[in-house]
């Protein structure tokens, strides 16, 4: 019997998601997330219209089905995965936003040692140890993200479209409910789903409320919505740099392009250099140039081979080019750096 003490649940929270080469801690997650509930929600509301049509319909048709009112558990939880996700990525790109505040109590020596073996970073582990339990906390995290990027318009503002307001039949003023409004409803709605058991009288079998299909399916909508008008304004301002970005359509930039331009670039940087030394050391370059190019040619032909390596999910897709292309800007950047600091095979 094992006397190691149980590990930190937000450092194996980080490790099965946020640590290793294919990162799941992510906005593109939360946002794909969202997509397959709307997804799911929609081939029950089909279900419902089949058994509708029926004489003898089935009892849940008029009680309801708990994966119906549960959808809005795992929409809130894309919401705030997609806090989280964003504030690490915060923190990995600009660790002088991190305090004192950010980091007290969080990282105990016994958790420490838990995250060096697991690989797991501070600003990781930052972002999956805070909670999202209303509309506030949520655009928080964006009012952040955005005084960092500079992007002038309040994330409130950025998820609410122009409110269209209609006079009614009395006078009274008549418009669809707020963004925010909407997304705290369901918030609350989580949490007496998931602490509470309730007793009114509008309940299912398991006393849960019983919201149809329709009704879920507006507000997957308005949650995918929220994630991509957030992101649309990251991706516009944002530099190119910044982790896990999104394009414009709302799926993962690929970083292999980034990583391409900046390799060309310093491969030029290094060939001026070399251009004012000895005819040997231009020599030399031009044939380890040549190698490591055709190399890389010859890598991508086989990271392509799908007899070789199938394409499990797009998180994996690319990640032993792009895993090449990382390695070969930080051999670039280091031949760079021992240029600078090199005066000799100049000549005379």
């Amino acid at each position: 019997m094992t006397n190691d003490p149980l590990p930190n649940r937000h450092v194996a929270y980080a490790g099965r998601y946020a640590a290793g080469p294919v990162n799941r801690f992510n906005a593109f997650s939360a946002l794909e997330r969202a997509r397959l509930l709307l997804r799911e929600t929609q081939e029950i509301k089909e279900m419902f219209d089949r058994e509708g049509e029926k004489d003898e319909r089935a009892d849940w048709w008029w009680n309801g089905l708990e994966v119906v009112p549960y959808t809005v558990v795992g929409l809130a939880t894309c919401l705030e995965w997609h806090a989280r996700s964003r504030l690490t990525d915060l923190y990995t790109f600009r660790p002088d936003k991190l305090d004192a505040k950010a980091l007290d109590g969080k990282v105990p020596a016994k958790v420490l040692s838990q995250m060096i073996q697991a690989q797991v970073s501070i600003p990781q582990l930052l972002g999956v140890s805070f909670t999202v339990g209303s509309v506030p906390e949520y655009l928080d995290v964006f009012a952040k993200l955005f005084d960092t990027l500079g992007i002038p318009v309040p994330p409130g503002t950025t998820i609410q479209p122009p409110v269209m307001e209609q006079i009614g039949l009395f006078g009274d003023v008549v418009r669809e409910p707020l963004v925010r409004d909407v997304l705290e409803e369901m918030f609350v709605t989580r949490h007496g789903l998931v602490h509470e058991i309730g007793f009114e009288s509008a309940k299912g079998r398991s006393l849960c409320e019983a919201w149809d299909p329709e009704r879920i399916m507006w507000l997957c909508h308005t949650v995918i919505s929220t994630i991509r008008l957030l992101e649309a304004a990251i991706t516009k301002h944002a530099p190119a740099d910044f982790p896990n970005l999104l394009t414009e359509d709302a799926y993962p930039v690929d970083e292999r392009t980034w990583l391409r331009r900046s390799i060309a670039a310093i491969e030029e940087r290094i060939e001026a250099d070399i251009a004012g030394r000895s005819t040997d050391s231009q020599k030399n370059w031009a044939a380890a140039l040549g190698a490591a190019r055709q190399s890389g040619e010859a890598h991508e032909n086989l990271f392509s081979d799908r007899r070789l390596f199938e394409r499990f999910d797009w998180a994996r897709t690319d990640l032993l080019s792009r895993t090449m292309l990382e390695q070969r800007l930080a051999l670039l950047s280091e031949i760079a750096a021992a240029l600078g600091r090199s005066g000799g095979s100049r000549p005379s």
